[in-house]
Order: structure tokens, then sequence, then C-alpha cells
């Protein structure tokens, strides 16, 4: 344990102070905007959202493997894809909004543009993670969203609008763009010969692929719950399940801070014991978060929500049964991802997408928020089910060999 905490100490601090600004962030820009340009703003994110990472998200998952495949110098060609494919998912979520509204307002194209640069960050986590740097990681994940904060409060409070919010995240992205990018290339110590952009498109071709499949099978349930509800019951269904899915997003903090450690161990070290990771570490943490919703939920919901989300305290126990399994079980991901498993993760997010499917309009109907509550706790824990069994069958046939 003592080890473990020395080893992610900057990871979690980095992860609890994205944690309470982003709460704070949430009343203050909730606050001065009103409901109604808030959920405007979320609906706009939505769209950016989806365009991007379905090109680019987990691609610094790409960069690990491509670490295990080659030697040669490849960052500035890492770089040059991250652009072309920001560059696509331009044209992507262009396309989008001339769709479903007709036009795009003008303080959005800064933040459009801005945002193709943002896919450095991939490049970022993977070159670090694989160096096992987790101080600088960490140090750039809190350093951002300190930025952020300051950057959306500052904006927000001067000029209550949703065009100060997005030039707000604008002026961030570009910051983030400069600061990667400095650190990238003061720190691109591989003095092996560099790799043209063709053969760093043959090198990722394969593996981009299967990460793809991968991370567009996830966004259905990820995204389009609260649209789900929002269909299938009321405004205020979802209203109440949105706070909910909010509240439980710390112990997704938790997985997301531990992530690079993890695929580092894994990387380093092929016979990593999970066994000891799982009773040591993570049960008996798990046990403190549980008791931590059941005993402090309601107050919770009150300080961050207010008494009239008091029905949010139901389904964030429901959706946090759901959360603490994926937390026990999140090294499963790495390690099929590191061992040329990809494809058995993918199997088990599309698991994942049909219990989601089946069950959300049989619940919904009869239990509102807590009916697609269950089932996205269903469908978490039958993900990681197949996942487990993935993992067993691949290390009985290592042992027989």
């Amino acid at each position: 344990m003592k080890k473990f905490l020395l080893e992610t100490k900057e990871l979690l601090l980095s992860q609890w102070v994205i944690a309470v600004l982003a709460i704070i962030q949430v009343r203050i820009v909730a606050g001065n905007l009103g409901p109604e340009i808030y959920g405007n703003i979320g609906v706009y994110l939505g769209f950016v959202g989806i365009s991007f990472r379905l090109l680019s998200s987990r691609n610094s998952d790409l960069i690990l493997m491509n670490f295990k495949s080659t030697t040669l110098n490849f960052l500035y060609s890492s770089l040059l894809f991250e652009l072309m494919l920001g560059s696509f998912s331009l044209f992507f979520v262009f396309g989008i909004f001339y769709l479903y509204y007709g036009f795009i307002p003008e303080y959005l194209l800064l933040y459009f543009f801005t945002r193709i640069f943002l896919n450095f960050l991939e490049v970022f986590k993977g070159v670090f993670t694989h160096k096992g740097n987790m101080k600088i990681y960490s140090y750039v994940e809190s350093s951002s969203n300190i930025v952020r904060f300051i950057l959306v409060v500052s904006f927000i409070t001067i000029n209550p609008s949703i065009s100060s919010y997005f030039y707000a995240l604008s002026f961030y992205q570009i910051f983030v763009t400069i600061l990667v990018l400095i650190l990238l290339l003061t720190n691109n110590n591989n003095i092996g010969m560099k790799m043209n952009f063709k053969d760093y498109l043959k090198l990722s071709k394969d593996s981009f692929f299967k990460i793809r499949t991968d991370q567009a099978v996830g966004l259905i349930p990820i995204h389009l719950d609260v649209v789900v509800i929002g269909y299938f019951s009321n405004y205020y269904s979802a209203g109440v399940y949105r706070i909910a899915k909010k509240l439980v997003e710390p112990v997704n903090s938790l997985v997301v801070a531990f992530s690079p450690w993890m695929l580092n161990k894994i990387d380093s070290k092929n016979n990593y014991s999970f066994r000891d990771l799982t009773l040591k570490i993570l049960i008996p943490s798990s046990v403190v978060i549980a008791l931590a919703y059941l005993l402090f939920g309601k107050k919770l919901i009150e300080i961050i929500a207010g008494r009239e989300f008091s029905d949010s305290y139901m389904p964030m126990l429901i959706l946090a049964v759901g959360y603490i399994a994926y937390y026990l079980t999140f090294w499963t991901r790495h390690y099929l991802l590191l061992n040329n498993l990809i494809l058995e993760h993918t199997k088990g997010r599309l698991v994942n997408l049909l219990v989601f499917m089946i069950t959300s309009p049989l619940l919904i109907p009869s239990y509102g928020f807590n009916g697609i509550a269950i089932s996205i706790s269903f469908s978490i824990i039958f993900q990681k089910l197949y996942e487990i069994n993935a993992y067993y069958k691949n290390r009985n046939i290592k042992n027989n060999n």
C-alpha cells in the first residue's frame, strides 16, 4: 500500500484538484448562465466531443503500442498524424452543426480550430506514460485544469454569456497545445533514426483501427444515456439522473489517475500481480467509497446541487455499484491492450452496449431515472465479467505454453 501511494500520489493529487475545480466551476457557470444556456453548452460540447473522440480518443494507447513495436523516433510523425485526424474531425463537426442547426455561431469557430491541436495531448500522454514520468504527467493534468478553471470563471464573471465560455475554452486549448509541445520537444531523447510519416502510418494502421472500433462502440452508453432517459421518460428524470452521474464520476477519476501507472507497470512487468492489487488496494478502497456514498450521499447532493435534486440519491447509489465494479477491474482493459487483445475489450464493450439497449427501454418507462441507472450498472458489470473471462483464458494459455 505504501509503495502504491508513493508511486501514484501525484496522479491522485492531480485528479483530486480536477474534481474539486470541476464542481466549483459547475456551480459558477450554471449559476451565472441559467439552466437553458447551460444546457445549450452541454449539447454543443456533446457534438464536439463525439466528433473528435471518434478519431482521437485513447490515441495515447496507440503511442504505447508503437513503442513496443519499434525503437525508431516517431514523435514528429505522431504529431502530424494527430493533426491530420483533428482536421478530419473538424470537417465532421462542421457537418453535424450544419445538419442540426443550419449554421455555426461565430464564437465556436476559434474553439473548433484550436480543438484540432488539443489532439497533441494524446501524444504527450502516451510518451510520458511510456517513460514512467508520472510527476510531469500529473503536473500537466492539474495545471491545465487550473488554467481552464481560471479562464472560464474570469470570462463568465466579466461577461456571462455562452460566447465567453467558448472563448475561454479556446484560450485553454491554445495553452495546453503550447505546453505539451514544449515538453515533448525538450524531452525527445530518443537517439534512434527518425521514422517518416508513411512508415508511421504502416506501423499504426492495425492498432489504430482496433482502438477506433473499441472507442466507437463505447460512445453510445457514455454520451447518449441522458438523451435516452429524456426520450423514454421526461426532462426532470434526465436532470435527476445527470446529477447522480456527476456525483459518481469521482470514482472514474480514480481510474483515470491509476491508468497511466497501471499501463507502465504492465508494460515493464509482464508478471504483475493483479491479485495483490485487487486484494490490498482496490477492495479496501472500494469499501470506503461505497460507505461514503451510502452515509454522506444525501448531504453531498444538497451541498452541490440543492434539495430539489434529493431524488438523485437512489440512482447515485445504483450507479455507484456499476462504477465501483469497473474500478475493481479497471486493469483488465490495460492488460488486454498491451497483450494485443484489444478486440476482446471491444467485444466486452459490445456486450455493454447490447445490455444497455435491451434493458434501458424496458426499465425506464417503469422506473425512470432509477431504471437507466440499473441499466448502466448492469451493462458495466456484464462487460467486466466478459473481460475477466478473457484475461483468465489468455493467462491459462500462457501458463500452458
